[in-house]
């Protein structure tokens, strides 16, 4: 029998150091060679699914644009804009970044990195700076020596059903309808993709510091952010901003959205396996905080909202406790505190940081501000 975790509301979490085999997680090889793969495994197999094999893919990027000058953030930023283009089998799909690098970047000295997901529309994160919003808030973030990206997911993934068939998931027209396994790809997982060009990409550019690259998102962007993180640890750090359901909220007697409220408004988002722990989340296999310790023993910040009870708050910092013991098993600190703060007291002194803050479902300046001082605590802009 598994050793399990400490009662959550009556019900038991599936202990994050017992692997399927029984074998007990004593030190970081085990995790890295054992546990942690056969996570990441049961997560894409029975949650986010799997992207196809890409050995057939070309990618390539292109340097569209790049601009410095008083049009943008007042000649404080170099603008560039990539275009990412993937090509299967005479199928074309293509997406992009614009990237805001503060304009005293050099080679020497690259910038570290804030890639937003940006799931709200253009008003909320203009390329063009025509208009300026909280949840992507562009020139603060320059302002304090970061460089910051922008991706629309729906442009690597439409965020509605419309049968796999638009976008990235027209490079597989064979894994359509009856043809499409349970386990394939749900939008979160092809957002995370297109991420990780990104990344690839970063890798290119000689004004970004790669080495320090923050993946942010919020709500379903948080989702991505967190099974990006979990996939690709190119990634240094991590934001995810009310993630909840299926994302950092424990998934077990939540009391916010649960598995099958979520999977009938978004079924396009997760694989089909998921769909058999509606109203079954003892049968789970795992719960979310097995998705958050794959981001150890990396920086990771998750954030919640005191009025937005559908995203479970408590549920959200709970699983954040449960995944600490990841951090502390690579001899770091993982969460200061397994009390829940109150209110505007962020927790930022270990690797996993975490606020609440008064409101509503959001992201805005106030996290971004606490985020960018637990980046420079934690040496981002080394």
């Amino acid at each position: 029998m598994k050793k399990l975790a400490p009662d959550y509301r009556g019900r038991e979490l599936p202990d994050i150091f017992t692997c399927l085999d029984g074998t007990f997680v004593k030190d970081v090889e085990t995790w890295e060679k054992k546990r942690r793969p056969e996570i990441l495994q049961m997560l894409r197999d029975q949650e986010y699914g799997f992207i196809p094999n890409m050995d057939d893919v070309e990618i390539t990027y292109r340097l569209a644009d790049t601009r410095c000058d008083e049009t943008f953030m007042a000649g404080q930023a170099v603008r560039r804009t990539v275009e990412i283009e993937a090509v299967r089998k005479g199928i074309h799909f293509s997406f992009h970044t614009v990237i805001f690098i503060p304009a005293e970047a050099t080679e020497a000295k690259p910038a570290p990195c804030f890639l937003m997901i940006e799931n709200r529309g253009l008003d909320n994160g203009d390329p063009c700076r025509h208009f300026m919003s909280p949840f992507w808030p562009a020139e603060m973030i320059v302002a304090r020596g970061y460089a910051t990206a922008v991706v629309f997911p729906q442009d690597i993934a439409p965020d509605y059903d419309e049968g796999f068939s638009t976008c990235f998931h027209k490079l597989f027209p064979e894994l359509k309808g009856e043809n499409r396994p349970d386990n394939a790809w749900g939008a979160i997982a092809a957002w995370s993709w297109g991420c990780s060009r990104i990344m690839d990409y970063f890798e290119k550019d000689p004004l970004i510091d790669n080495n320090h690259v923050c993946i942010v998102g919020h709500s379903r962007g948080g989702k991505t952010a967190l099974l990006t993180m979990a996939q690709d640890q190119r990634f240094a750090m991590g934001l995810s901003s009310c993630a909840g359901n299926s994302g950092d909220a424990l998934s077990r007697k939540s009391a916010g959205e649960r598995i099958d409220q979520i999977v009938g408004r978004f079924p396009y988002w997760f694989c089909k396996n998921y769909r058999q722990y509606c109203h079954n989340e003892d049968a789970l296999p795992f719960d979310q905080h097995m998705l958050i310790a794959l981001s150890a023993p990396r920086l990771l910040y998750t954030t919640s909202r005191t009025f937005d009870n559908w995203a479970d708050q408590k549920g959200q910092f709970d699983g954040a406790v449960a995944a600490s013991g990841v951090w502390k098993l690579y001899g770091v600190e993982g969460l200061e505190s397994d009390k829940w703060p109150k209110p505007e007291h962020p927790l930022q002194k270990g690797r996993q940081g975490y606020h609440i803050k008064t409101g509503f479902h959001n992201i805005d300046e106030y996290d971004w501000d606490k985020v960018m001082d637990f980046a420079d605590a934690h040496g981002m802009k080394a």
